[in-house]
């Protein structure tokens, strides 16, 4: 769709951010010919430029059990046509991102409410955290961020302490 207007070679990532633009930073080529680079870009999508509306949408349940049926609730009745998708917030470096993945959960929506079913298994969706955005005729809402399969880790687990603030759900 585009070029950046710097050399992004090693080190180098793009990621999806929850409004749908793409944030694209680092290079640390080592090459002797293109300096180590500290600017950030963002990319926007030519879809964000739409006249078509873009969807909003609130769901309560943000920790997800597999195959389970999520409600969702959007900001006005549909004009066009509703998908769902999930993109697995993943660690990357060197330009890649390890166990990338996106998703299209099945959704059905009857007025303003919508009924998402969560993937089936860990062997779909590995547990952890997704990026979850609701499109209208491809036109993404503003994302946010779920849990699929709860934490078989027990990362959440964080011991009492009063110097530092537990994160939550």
């Amino acid at each position: 769709m585009a070029n950046t207007t710097v050399a992004r070679l090693y080190h180098s990532e793009a990621i999806t951010l929850l409004d749908g633009r793409v944030l694209i930073t680092g290079s640390d080529p080592q090459d002797g010919k293109h300096p180590e680079e500290i600017r950030v870009e963002v990319f926007t999508p030519p879809y964000l430029y739409s006249s078509k509306p873009r969807p909003t949408f609130s769901v309560t349940n943000k920790d997800w059990s597999y195959g389970s049926k999520i409600t969702v609730t959007l900001g006005t009745i549909p004009t066009g046509t509703i998908k769902a998708s999930l993109l697995g917030a993943v660690s990357s470096t060197h330009g890649n991102s390890m166990g990338a993945r996106t998703l299209f959960p099945a959704v059905s929506c009857l007025g303003t409410i919508c009924t998402v079913t969560a993937p089936p298994s860990k062997y779909i969706s590995p547990p952890g955290w997704y990026q979850f955005f609701i499109l209208q005729d491809g036109i993404p809402a503003v994302g946010q961020y779920v849990r699929i399969g709860g934490d078989p880790g027990q990362l959440g687990n964080w011991p009492p302490g009063s110097d530092f603030t537990r994160p939550g759900i």
